[in-house]
């Protein structure tokens, strides 16, 4: 069955579900439109497993309650540049995964999943602890590595155990060790480092109290490229 046109001046709906969020009677909410999905808006092609042999498709078909894509409309001069617009606020409650590209002015979310992250600055903000009203901005350590650390006390011994997924982690060869006595002068030398353990050595005769930092670069990605194109 088809039609020219069609119009509907109270509710549309498709499906058998009952959106009671829509009203009911003299509550209904005019203009409202219910459907129950799949529903394909744009061209039907990109959303089928053709597409996957194409290279439209990404990495594997997946299916949607509500697809949208460029349209093939030639009656729109100039066609449309997006498949979705939203004037106004639009709400994932649930997960949003986006394959190419993402181009927004801010960010709110508790979790970020990604492989990389490219900004000109990273700061995170929290609530000010001592006073009420007001937040704390930090910004993250910045250097040319892919570094990570540990850092503790090292009391009445002399081998620094480092976290065992670090010799997975960590180039054993990248690993520096920064050591700063405690109550007293000791002269500390480090004798041995590896990703697994880092041994202290002291020729004070009281025994070894110190705070240290120990920095290492990671070695499960690639190295970062600090010098690049604008």
């Amino acid at each position: 069955m088809k039609f020219p046109d069609v119009w509907v001046g109270k509710r549309f709906f498709v499906g058998l579900g009952r959106p009671e969020i829509l009203g009911r009677g003299p509550k209904e909410v005019r203009g409202s439109a219910y459907i129950e999905g799949p529903e394909i808006v744009g061209n039907p092609e990109l959303f089928s497993p053709k597409a996957i042999a194409k290279g439209e498709a990404g990495p594997s078909f997946e299916l949607g309650a509500s697809m949208a894509s460029q349209n093939t409309n030639k009656e729109m001069i100039p066609p449309p540049f997006y498949a979705l617009f939203v004037r106004m606020y639009a709400r994932i409650a649930s997960f949003l995964k986006v394959d190419t590209l993402l181009c927004v002015d801010r960010i709110k979310t508790r979790i970020i999943y990604s492989e990389v992250i490219m900004a000109k600055n990273k700061n995170f903000v929290i609530p000010h602890p001592s006073q009420e009203g007001k937040n704390l901005v930090y910004s993250c350590l910045e250097g040319p590595e892919n570094g990570v650390y540990v850092r503790g006390t090292l009391r009445n011994n002399n081998t620094i155990e480092l976290p065992y997924y670090w010799k997975d982690l960590v180039h054993n060869d990248s690993i520096t060790v920064s050591l700063t006595p405690v109550g007293c002068h000791q002269d500390l030398i480090v004798t041995r480092v590896s990703n697994e353990v880092v041994v202290v050595q002291t020729q004070s005769p009281y025994p070894i109290q110190c705070f240290y930092h120990v920095y290492g670069e990671r070695k499960d990605i690639r190295k970062l490229e600090v010098e690049v194109d604008a």
